[in-house]
C-alpha cells in the first residue's frame, strides 16, 4: 500500500504529460489526481484480489477466478475513476477532458498491471504456504510409516485367525456377523491407510459396518440415523473421517438405557454434518486431538473450514465434501 503514492508519480511523469492541458491549476494538482487515482485502484484491486483467493482459490476455480477479477475490476476501476473526474470537475480542478477515452484506456492499463502485481504477490504468498504444508506432510507420513512398521502384525495372520474363528463360532449367527464386520472394517483400515481421499460411498459402506459393532454392544441405547442422498455418494472424504467422528461422539458422551445416544449424519449444502444429543461424560478435558486431526487433514485439500459448533444441547461437526479436481 505504500508504494501506491511513488508509482503514481512515476505513471504521472511516464503517460499523464498532457494533463497539464486540462487542468487549471499546476503540477501539483497533477502529481495529488496521480497519486490518488493509483492509491484507490491499488487498495480496491488488493481487496478484490483477496477476496478472490478467498472465495475462489487459482488451484480449485481458475475460470471463475479469472471471470470474477476481470469484471470486478473493469467495474471498480471505470467507477472509481469516473467519480474522481466528476469530482475534480465539480471542485473546478480540471476541464472537460477533449481525451477522456484515451485517459480510461490509459486507467485500465495501469490497474490490470497492479492486479498482475497483486496476484503474483499472492502466487507467492501461497506457494511458501503450500511448501511448507507440503514438508510437513512428507515429515508426517515419514513418522505415520515408522510407528506403523513398528507396532505393525501380519495382516494375513490377523484375517485368517478371524476367518478360523467364524468357523468355531458359525452355529451363533450374531458372533459370525460380528467376526465378518469387524473382518471387513480391519481391512478396508488398512486398504485405505494410503489412500489421501475416498468417496463418501466407501466411507458410508464401511461406516455401517462399524456401527454394527457398536450396536452390538451398545444396543437399543445408541441410535444413528442416516440422511446422505445418492447424489452425494460420488463426493470425496479423507478416509475414516466419518467412523472418527461418530466415535468421538460416542466417546464423549453418556450412552445408557436412561441417557440413550442420538447421532444424526446428514448433508447441509456443500457439507456433511454429524450432530448428537450433548451429554457428555464426567472425564478428563479432552485433548481434542481427533478433531485437529480432522482439521489438519482437510487443509491440505481445500481452504472451506471444518464447522464445529455446539451449544447447551447439540455438539455438530461440519465436514467440506470435496470434489475430484483431477
Amino acid at each position: 500500500m505504500l508504494l501506491a503514492p511513488p508509482v503514481g508519480l512515476l505513471i504521472a511523469g511516464l503517460f499523464f504529460k498532457n494533463i497539464g492541458q486540462e487542468h487549471s491549476h499546476s503540477t501539483l494538482v497533477i502529481m495529488l489526481h496521480a497519486m490518488v487515482i493509483t492509491t484507490g485502484l491499488w487498495w480496491g484491486c488488493m481487496v478484490i484480489v483477496e477476496k478472490l483467493w478467498d472465495k475462489f482459490p487459482w488451484e480449485h476455480y481458475p475460470v471463475k477466478h479469472i471471470i470474477f477479477e476481470v469484471v470486478l475490476i473493469f467495474a471498480y476501476t471505470n467507477l472509481f475513476s469516473f467519480g474522481l473526474y466528476v469530482l475534480e470537475l465539480k471542485l473546478g480542478l480540471i476541464k472537460p477532458a477533449g481525451g477522456l477515452f484515451a485517459g480510461i484506456v490509459i486507467t485500465n492499463l495501469i490497474t490490470f498491471l497492479i492486479t498482475a502485481i497483486h496476484e503474483a504477490v499472492f502466487f507467492y504468498k501461497q506457494w511458501k504456504i503450500h511448501f511448507s504444508k507440503s514438508v510437513k506432510l512428507e515429515k508426517d507420513t515419514i513418522e505415520a510409516r515408522y510407528e506403523t512398521l513398528k507396532s505393525q502384525i501380519n495382516p494375513h495372520f490377523l484375517f485368517n485367525s478371524l476367518n478360523s474363528l467364524v468357523s468355531i463360532v458359525e452355529e451363533n449367527a450374531p458372533a459370525v456377523d460380528y467376526i465378518q464386520n469387524l473382518s471387513e472394517f480391519l481391512r478396508y483400515v488398512l486398504k485405505s491407510r494410503d489412500k489421501e481421499l475416498v468417496t463418501v460411498r466407501d466411507e458410508l459402506s464401511i461406516l455401517q459396518k462399524y456401527l454394527s459393532l457398536q450396536k452390538l454392544r451398545f444396543q437399543q441405547n445408541l441410535n444413528i440415523h442416516i440422511s446422505v442422498p445418492d447424489n452425494c455418494f460420488d463426493y470425496l472424504l479423507p478416509p475414516l473421517v466419518l467412523q472418527m467422528l461418530v466415535e468421538n461422539c460416542i466417546k464423549h458422551n453418556i450412552v445408557s438405557k436412561e441417557k440413550p445416544l442420538y447421532i444424526t449424519l446428514k448433508t447441509e449444502k456443500d457439507y456433511l454434518a454429524i450432530e448428537n444429543n450433548l451429554q457428555g461424560k464426567i472425564q478428563p478435558a479432552s485433548t481434542g486431538n481427533g478433531l485437529s486431526n480432522i482439521v489438519q487433514r482437510y487443509s491440505f485439500f481445500t481452504r472451506r473450514e471444518v464447522k464445529i459448533f455446539e451449544n447447551s444441547v447439540i455438539f455438530k461437526v461440519s465436514i467440506p465434501l470435496l470434489i475430484n479436481e483431477t
